[in-house]
C-alpha cells in the first residue's frame, strides 16, 4: 500500500511539472516584435498633423488614425506562441506512467490462477498451492480441501472441477455431492440439483445447507410441497436463517391456494428472492418496480439471467402468465 501511494504521489509530481508550463506564463522564446513600437510612433506623428490640418486632410488622416489603432489592438490581442515541453520533462511524465502501470498490473490486475476481483493475491496463492497438492497426491482428501477452498473464494469453475474430481474418487462423498447440487442450482438447473441434493441430504440430514438448496430446487420446479419438507428439514437440523426459513415455507404454503396461475408460477419460480408479495429479498423489489411493466425486459432477464440471477426455464404458457402477473403488480 505504501509502495502504490508512492507511486501515486510522483505521478502527481510528474503531472505538475508538467502542466507548469500552463499555469506560469513561460518567458518569449524570441524578441518581442518591433511593429507594435512603429505602429504607435507613426500614431503620434499622424496625429499631429491632424491637429493642425483642416478639411478633407484631416479627415484623412484622423481615417489613417483609426485604421492604425486598430492594428495596434489587434497586436496586442495575439495569442503567444505555446511552449513545448522539454524532453527532460515528456521522459519524466513518461517514467511516472510507465511504473505507475507496473505498479497496478503488480498490485491490482489478477494474474494468478484463481485470483479475481473477490480474490486477494494470496487467497489466489493458497488456492494454486492447495490445487497443486491434490493433483500430486490424487488423494480424494487434498482435492475436497481445494474445492471447498474455491466454493468459499467464490471461484465455482475451480469448484465444479475439485468435487467432480471428489465424485470420480469417492462417488458418495457427502461434501461433494451436496455442493455439486448447489451449484447447479445456481447455474439455472433445479432438476438436477434436486437429484443430488436428496442424496445429500440422506447421508448427513444434520447438515442444514442441503436441505435449505433442495427446498429451493424444489420450489423453483413448482413443487411446493416437497419444497416446504426440506425446508422443515432444514429448521430441524438447526439452520441459522430460521426467520427467511420460515417466510419461504408459508410461501410455498400461500403457492397451494394461489388465486390465479400467474401467481402460482411467481411462487414457485421467483418468490424464494424476490418475496411472497414481490416486496423484494435478497432479489430487488418488483412490485411498483417500473420494470416489471416492461414484458419484454422481464421476459430477457428471466429466460438469460442476469448478475446473480440465474436462467429460469419457463414454457410459453408459464412465461406469459408470470408477465400478466408482474404487469398487474
Amino acid at each position: 500500500m505504501l509502495a502504490y501511494l508512492f507511486l501515486a504521489l510522483l505521478l502527481v509530481g510528474a503531472l505538475v511539472y508538467a502542466l507548469r508550463p500552463l499555469l506560469v506564463a513561460p518567458p518569449q522564446p524570441f524578441p518581442a516584435s518591433p511593429r507594435p513600437e512603429e505602429l504607435r510612433a507613426e500614431l503620434e506623428l499622424l496625429k499631429a498633423q491632424a491637429r493642425e490640418a483642416e478639411g478633407e486632410e484631416r479627415k484623412r488622416l484622423l481615417a489613417q488614425v483609426v485604421r492604425l489603432e486598430r492594428q495596434l489592438a489587434e497586436l496586442g490581442h495575439e495569442a503567444p506562441t505555446p511552449r513545448r515541453l522539454s524532453p527532460w520533462t515528456l521522459g519524466v511524465v513518461s517514467l511516472s506512467l510507465l511504473v505507475l502501470g507496473v505498479g497496478l498490473w503488480a498490485y491490482t490486475v489478477p494474474r494468478l490462477p484463481g485470483e479475481t476481483i473477490i480474490t486477494s493475491r494470496n487467497e489466489a496463492r493458497e488456492l494454486g498451492r492447495l490445487e497443486r497438492r491434490a493433483e500430486q497426491s490424487g488423494q480424494a482428501a487434498d482435492w475436497l480441501a481445494y474445492a471447498n477452498q474455491a466454493f468459499e473464494l467464490q471461484d465455482f469453475e475451480r469448484a465444479v472441477r475439485g468435487y467432480l474430481k471428489v465424485v470420480e474418487l469417492e462417488p458418495r462423498n457427502p461434501v461433494a455431492v451436496r455442493r455439486i447440487g448447489i451449484l447447479l442450482f445456481m447455474s439455472g438447473r433445479p432438476a438436477e440439483a434436486a437429484q443430488a441434493l436428496e442424496l445429500a441430504v440422506q447421508a448427513e440430514p444434520e447438515v442444514p445447507e442441503g436441505w435449505l438448496f433442495l427446498g429451493n430446487a424444489y420450489f423453483q420446479m413448482g413443487q411446493p410441497s416437497q419444497a416446504i419438507r426440506a425446508w422443515e428439514g432444514y429448521l430441524k437440523a438447526g439452520g441459522e436463517a430460521r426467520e427467511r426459513v420460515q417466510g419461504l415455507i408459508e410461501t410455498a404454503k400461500g403457492q397451494l391456494t394461489a388465486a390465479s396461475k400467474g401467481e402460482q408460477v411467481y411462487l414457485s419460480r421467483c418468490a424464494a428472492c424476490h418475496g411472497a408479495q414481490a416486496q423484494g429479498g435478497s432479489g430487488p423489489r418488483l412490485r411498483g418496480n417500473p420494470v416489471s411493466k416492461v414484458p419484454e425486459a422481464v421476459r430477457e432477464i428471466v429466460l438469460r439471467g442476469r448478475g446473480q440471477m440465474p436462467a429460469i426455464p419457463l414454457s410459453a404458457e408459464e412465461l406469459g402468465v408470470l408477465l400478466e402477473y408482474l404487469g398487474g403488480l
